[in-house]
């Protein structure tokens, strides 16, 4: 079961090209104040039992730090407990996923105390209110 998850992963990561202009982002919130969307590619959620494999792309508008103004990432969420966790995570130094990459990683490979499982409340936050939506496809 596990050689088949990695696959699965590695595949799914292959498969699609990361460049953010390619992707079919679907705006799902901001935050209240402003300074964050929140956007996920519905093509490319992948149904594995009560799992579910997608890319976000969060663009951030207001206080920027460290120069990242998007980040583009590979999540799974659990269906039946609203976790998620991040399995890649690329910063960029533009919008909505363009300009030049300032971080690229695998976060299984490269921080694997931090591949872990945490949980959002659909109706507290927005990022758990996007993988309410997330579990609702297919």
């Amino acid at each position: 079961m596990k050689k088949l998850f990695v696959f699965l992963i590695f595949f799914n990561l292959l498969s699609v090209n990361l460049n953010a202009a390619t992707f079919n982002w679907t705006k799902f919130n901001i935050t209240e104040e402003g300074d964050t969307e929140w956007f996920y590619d519905e093509k490319t959620i992948l149904k594995v039992g009560s799992y579910r494999f997608y890319w976000t792309l969060t663009n951030y508008l207001k206080n920027i730090q460290d120069n990242v103004y998007s980040v583009v990432g590979h999540h799974m969420v659990n269906c039946g407990t609203n976790e998620s966790k991040w399995i890649t995570y690329t910063s960029f130094n533009s919008p909505m996923g363009r300009g030049t990459v300032d971080m690229d990683v695998v976060i299984p490979v490269v921080a694997p105390d931090s591949f872990k499982w945490d949980y959002f409340s659909p109706d507290e936050t927005i990022y758990g209110g996007m993988l309410k939506e997330i579990c609702s496809y297919r």
